[in-house]
């Protein structure tokens, strides 16, 4: 394999603890092996009864958007070559960043009611065939996005699972709340 080693991808992603009231997010950056660079989490984010009430249905994306995505990416020392998620209301942060963000999901996860010519533009498999086909959905207002994940991302799939950074994410961030990192002392 001969993948751009300079290439960096950001994996973005978020999950609540506390049965809900409280949500984590975290990136892991890999080179194009997927081997870890760095990784950053958010301390727990536990919005009161007010903010709920006042935020109303925009809390989820504003805290998806301002208080996960937006700092984690500017804590980055050097900007990625692409962003990936899994959550679609992350995708809302690629008008506040100059990097392409595309949300990545398995092709049984997510119908999708378009024309053959719109489906194979949205769909990715790996040519190994190793790894389950995936959807790459672009923010609805960067759409040539997923031109960029394809050019991007088209050798590194042939040898590396796009879904398995997630579940490094969502182990990391288990263990990070377990240990109470940071909370309040």
């Amino acid at each position: 394999m001969s993948s751009d080693s300079s290439v960096r991808l950001m994996f973005l992603a978020s999950q609540k603890f506390e049965d809900g009231k409280a949500i984590r997010g975290a990136f892991l950056l890999t080179d194009a092996e997927t081997k870890p660079l760095e990784f950053r989490c958010t301390n727990p984010i536990r919005p009161t009864t007010l903010q709920t009430v006042l935020y109303g249905d925009s809390l989820q994306r504003h805290i998806m958007v301002e208080l996960i995505g937006v700092p984690l990416f500017n804590s980055l020392k050097e900007p990625p070559a692409l962003v990936l998620v899994r959550e679609s209301e992350l995708l809302n942060v690629r008008p506040k960043i100059s990097v392409a963000v595309i949300q990545i999901a398995k092709e049984d996860a997510i119908p999708i009611a378009t024309n053959g010519e719109e489906h194979s533009a949205r769909v990715m498999e790996s040519g190994s065939g190793k790894f389950q086909t995936v959807i790459l959905i672009p923010d609805s207002r960067h759409p040539g996005d997923r031109d960029v994940a394809r050019g991007i991302l088209s050798e590194i799939f042939n040898s590396h699972d796009l879904s398995e950074p997630f579940t490094r994410i969502s182990s990391a961030l288990d263990q990070v709340h377990a240990q109470k990192i940071g909370e309040e002392k």
